[in-house]
């Protein structure tokens, strides 16, 4: 998906600029992909998670760690001149702190926002941009600097509560396929995550599918006791114990 909004470019023109960072960075400008340096990636990156204006010497410490401050100092006006190069003002400087333009739009931002209504206000117009949410899985996963990791679990774990929430949601609204894609979508991301599971199960008993919500159950505690040498919480076997069929206990 690209995302995008409008600024100003270094004439004053507008332009609409969006920034990918789900999956693969791509950041677009007037509807046309632009290829700069990962070290000009980096800078954009960390900008746009910060949310906020950052320090010139705490950025280029942060990005350019292994070399002096001398050293980081120059690669970071580089990889500023690298971005202006690339067409268009994407990053301001103010008082020695530099930000991401305002008015850039950057997916992961836009999804947090996607998620946080979803856990607190399950409304209509958040279930609607449900399938943002369970499209978009990993940030820059491909990425291993340590604040791209901290970033990327810190949406992972928002991203599950929110699917979560939506799939409670849709099944007492009576949308249980829905329900059904949102809590799987949930699984894939955390297999060993049982509050994902028990929804599942909740989806297949409502549509009447025993067999399937079994499955799911055994599923669970076999990849349970292999990984963690535990068993499922009691809140999982009361889901499956009305369910009780003297073969089940034959596994």
């Amino acid at each position: 998906m690209v995302y995008g909004r409008t600024l100003r470019d270094a004439g004053g023109g507008p332009e609409a600029a969006g920034l990918t960072l789900m999956g693969e960075f791509e950041l677009v400008i007037s509807g046309r992909q632009l290829r700069i340096p990962h070290s000009a990636e980096r800078v954009l990156t960390y900008l746009a998670l910060a949310e906020r204006p950052v320090a010139r010497t705490r950025l280029a410490g942060v990005l350019w760690e292994d070399g002096s401050e001398q050293s980081a100092a120059k690669s970071l006006r580089t990889a500023l001149w690298r971005i202006r190069h690339a067409g268009a003002n994407l990053v301001l400087s103010r008082d020695d702190r530099l930000r991401l333009y305002p008015d850039i739009a950057v997916d992961v931002a836009d999804l947090t926002r996607v998620a946080k209504r979803l856990i607190h206000q399950p409304d209509p117009e958040a279930i609607a941009r449900l399938p943002l949410l369970v499209e978009c899985v990993e940030l820059l996963p491909d990425w291993d600097d340590e604040w791209v990791v901290a970033d990327r679990e810190r949406y992972r774990l928002l991203r599950l509560e929110a699917l979560e929430r939506a799939a409670s949601a849709l099944l007492e609204r009576g949308h249980p396929g829905d329900a059904l894609i949102t809590a799987l979508a949930g699984v894939q991301a955390e297999p060993l995550r049982e509050s994902a599971r028990r929804l599942v199960m909740q989806v297949q008993i409502a549509q009447g599918n025993v067999a399937e919500a079994v499955h799911t159950y055994r599923e669970y505690r076999s990849l349970l006791r292999q990984e963690l040498g535990l068993e499922p919480s009691p809140l999982m076997d009361q889901l499956i114990q009305p369910l009780h069929r003297p073969a089940m206990t034959s596994s």
